[in-house]
């Protein structure tokens, strides 16, 4: 029985990169939302200027920067927070990969999972996500393979188990 054996740690500036490109790449936050926030702002401006800061003008605009803030909660602040506050993002992971199962060792997790709980697999330039569902997946970084060999096992393993492959 071929196994993948991984071990790492998490680093805070991977795990906020990682977490951003799951955005994106989910389509929580699209690419063209920063440019569609600056003109429609740009747009709400103009509007209440000739509309000589009339109620409504006032609202739009308000709702305008409401809506930024919280998008950039999401994108900026809340992956900070995230790892900062969750206790096994800052433990040393053992993940075991077969074709049967994986197995998880943290200092506070030691677990066995059946792969159908996960329906895909996703592949960025730095990382592999196995997804279980929105927003719930587990995070591969590619720097914890030894060798090429190690890579291309693993792929070949996730990809025999789960539904769905996709380059993000």
């Amino acid at each position: 029985m071929e196994t993948v054996e991984l071990r790492f740690q998490y680093t805070q500036s991977e795990y906020i990169k990682a977490e951003r490109q799951y955005l994106i790449s989910s389509k929580t936050i699209h690419k063209y939302d920063i440019a569609l926030v600056a003109v429609f702002l740009l747009l709400s401006v103009i509007y209440m200027l000739f509309s000589s800061f009339s109620v409504f003008s006032i609202l739009i605009f308000g709702l305008i920067i409401v809506v930024t803030a919280l998008g950039s909660y999401l994108y900026i602040l809340m992956p900070i927070l995230k790892f900062k506050q969750t206790a096994k993002y800052h433990e040393e992971y053992t993940l075991v990969f077969s074709k049967e199962n994986i197995k998880f060792k943290t200092q506070s997790i030691d677990s066995e999972v059946k792969w159908d709980i996960y329906s895909a697999l996703w592949e960025s330039h730095d990382f592999y996500y196995l997804i279980q569902a929105p927003r719930l997946y587990t995070l591969i970084p590619k720097r914890v393979f030894k060798d090429l060999n190690e890579k291309q096992l693993f792929e070949e393993i996730a990809q025999s188990r789960v539904k769905t492959t996709k380059h993000v």
